[in-house]
């Protein structure tokens, strides 16, 4: 009997811990900034950037999630980036006992851009 309540203790602090979590997305854009009048001159890459909340009780939220600084830390993960193009944004919900963490998630590709020269503008016309 001894044993079993050995076994189960375990399992039942860790349903206790973890009760549920739910990701939903919140937005899908071509870009965080505009790039009218400019051109990618590289690609960084794919990079990601998260803010997080935490709700104690239901009742009292340490900090809020922003997407803003999601984008961010996105563009600080890759060094020299000044955009992102093909974003996804959303937004994980983690429900435990005493408390809920809320996060926001930014993925995107980091890109360089420039500002095109008026020389180029007319060759486009």
């Amino acid at each position: 009997m001894k044993k079993i309540r050995i076994a189960i203790i375990p399992a039942i602090l860790a349903a206790a811990l973890l009760t549920s979590c739910i990701t939903a997305p919140v937005c899908m854009t071509s870009s965080n900034t505009p790039i009218a009048g400019k051109k990618i001159t590289e690609n960084l890459g794919k990079t990601s950037g998260s803010s997080s909340a935490t709700v104690i009780l239901g009742l009292v939220m340490i900090d809020k999630p922003d997407i803003d600084e999601a984008i961010k830390e996105a563009l600080k993960n890759k060094e020299g980036s000044t955009a992102l193009i093909n974003v996804k944004c959303y937004e994980t919900t983690k429900w435990f006992i005493l408390f809920t963490i809320n996060s926001v998630t930014v993925e995107g590709e980091a890109v360089i851009l420039a500002e095109v020269k008026e020389k180029e503008k007319e060759k486009k016309k």
